[in-house]
C-alpha cells in the first residue's frame, strides 16, 4: 500500500507566496508528493521554475492546455488541498462558491474536509467583519482554517494577519486527516488523555464557598478534540457550567484537594495530561459545618492557606514518555511568569492567556510556550478552535519526540 501523502498547494497573490518553495521542500522531505497551483496574482511573487524543480511536478497555471480538466485530475489525486497563502479575496471566493480560476474551481471539486487554508493579509483586512464572516463559513463547512500570527507585516504595520511559519504549516498538513497514511482522527488511537477542567470550590460553610469564574468551556472543548482524535479521555472536573462530552469518563470533584487526589491517581496511566482547570490557590484554614450567621453587621476575618500545587506534583512525577500541558492565566502581557512556571513545574507546553480574554467567555486568545523555547501566539478565536490548535500542537510534539 502506498502511504505517500499527496498535497496540492494552491498559491494566491499574497506576499507570503515567496515562502512556498521552502514549504514544498519541507513536505517533500517528510515523504509527501506535492503539486502546485498558482493564481495569476501569485505568478509575479514566486518562481514557477523553483516550484517545478522542488516539487518534481508541473506547476498548474490558468490558461494552460490542461486547465479544462485540471481541477478534476487534481481533486482526484489530492489527499490535501492547502491554500497557502490564502488572501482575503480568495477566502471570500471560496466562501461564496465562486469558481473563476483553476484554484477556486479546484476548491469546489475537493471534499471540504481535505482543504486547509493558511490566511495571510493586512491586519485591518483580517479584522474586517466580512473576512471574519467568511472564515466562519469555511469552518462551518468543515474546512480547516489555520490561525494567523500577530507581528510585523510586509506593509510595515504590526498586528494579526501574518501567515504562520512554514514549519508549523508542514506539521499541520502531516497531521491532517482525509488522505493516505494516518489521519488526524486516528493519531491518538489507544492513547489515554487526562484533562482537568472547571473551577474548584473551597467551603467557608455549607452554603458559601471561595471559587472563581471558570466555566469549564476550555476543558470541555479539549475533551471533545481529544475524543475526535481517537483518544480515551478522562476529565476530572470541578463544578463547571459547561457540559462534558458523553464519550469521556467524568470524575466530578469539588475542592482542590479532591482534584489533586483524583488527578494523581490517574496520572500514571496518562499519555497526555492537560491541566486546564482553574484551581483555587487558597482555602480557608477553618470551615464551619454549620451556616455562619451575620451578627450585628460585624466584620469577620477569613484566614486562608495555600492549596497543594497539583501541576507541580504532576510535573515532578512525569515520565519521559508523558506530555504535560499547563495553563497560566495572567493579568498582564508579560509572559515571563508563564515561562518560569513552565520550567518550574516541568511542563512540555504552557498555554499563556489573559484574564480579560479567557475566563468564563466563549473565546480566547493565547500564546503557546514550548519547553524548547519556541513561542506561538494566536489571535482571538472560539475556544473550540483553540482547543483543536492546542491539541494539534501536543500531537505534533508527541510525533516529533
Amino acid at each position: 500500500m502506498n502511504d505517500t501523502r499527496k498535497v496540492v498547494i494552491g498559491i494566491t497573490g499574497g506576499i507570503a507566496a515567496y515562502k512556498v518553495p521552502l514549504l514544498v521542500r519541507l513536505l517533500h522531505k517528510n515523504g509527501c508528493e506535492v503539486k502546485t497551483v498558482m493564481t495569476a496574482a501569485a505568478k509575479p511573487l514566486v518562481g514557477v521554475e523553483a516550484l517545478r524543480t522542488l516539487s518534481g511536478n508541473p506547476v498548474y497555471l490558468d490558461g494552460e492546455s490542461y486547465y479544462d480538466m485540471g481541477h478534476i485530475r487534481l481533486s482526484d489525486w489530492a489527499d490535501v488541498l492547502l491554500i497557502c497563502p490564502a488572501t482575503a479575496n480568495t477566502i471570500a471566493k471560496i466562501a461564496c462558491g465562486i469558481a473563476d480560476n483553476l484554484l477556486t474551481t479546484l476548491s469546489l471539486s475537493v471534499p471540504e474536509e481535505k482543504i486547509i487554508v493558511a490566511p495571510a493579509m493586512n491586519c485591518v483586512m483580517w479584522a474586517n467583519g466580512a473576512t471574519q464572516a467568511n472564515i466562519n463559513i469555511l469552518v462551518d463547512r468543515g474546512i480547516t482554517v489555520l490561525p494567523v500570527e500577530d507581528g510585523e507585516l510586509a506593509c510595515g504595520v504590526s498586528g494579526p494577519g501574518r501567515m504562520i511559519g512554514v514549519e508549523e504549516i508542514a506539521r499541520r498538513v502531516l497531521a491532517h486527516g482525509g488522505g493516505a497514511g494516518e489521519s488526524m482522527s486516528r493519531l491518538l488511537e489507544g492513547k489515554n488523555v487526562l484533562i482537568s477542567s472547571g473551577p474548584t470550590e473551597e467551603p467557608i460553610d455549607p452554603v458559601r464557598v471561595i471559587t472563581n469564574k471558570s466555566s469549564g468551556k476550555m476543558g470541555a472543548a479539549l475533551a471533545r478534540a481529544a475524543l475526535s482524535s481517537g483518544a480515551r479521555v478522562t476529565v476530572v472536573s470541578g463544578p463547571a457550567s459547561e457540559p462534558l462530552p458523553a464519550g469521556a469518563e467524568v470524575v466530578s470533584v469539588r475542592t482542590a484537594a479532591e482534584m489533586g487526589r483524583e488527578m494523581g491517581e490517574r496520572f500514571g496511566a496518562a499519555d497526555i495530561c492537560v491541566m486546564a482547570a482553574a484551581v483555587s490557590d487558597y482555602r480557608p484554614v477553618n470551615s464551619s459545618d454549620t451556616k455562619l450567621h451575620r451578627s450585628d453587621n460585624k466584620n469577620i476575618t477569613l484566614e486562608l492557606t495555600p492549596n497543594p500545587d497539583i501541576l507541580a506534583k504532576l510535573g515532578a512525577a512525569k515520565r519521559p514518555d508523558q506530555l504535560l500541558v499547563g495553563f497560566s492565566l495572567e493579568s498582564g502581557d508579560d509572559v515571563s511568569r508563564a515561562e518560569a512556571k513552565m520550567k518550574r513545574k516541568n511542563c512540555d507546553v504552557m498555554v499563556y492567556n489573559r484574564v480579560d480574554a479567557a475566563l468564563g467567555g466563549d473565546s480566547t486568545c493565547f500564546t503557546l510556550l514550548f519547553a524548547d523555547g519556541r513561542k506561538e501566539s494566536f489571535s482571538v478565536m472560539d475556544k473550540t478552535e483553540a482547543a483543536k490548535i492546542i491539541l494539534a500542537n501536543v500531537i505534533n510534539l508527541a510525533i516529533c519526540n
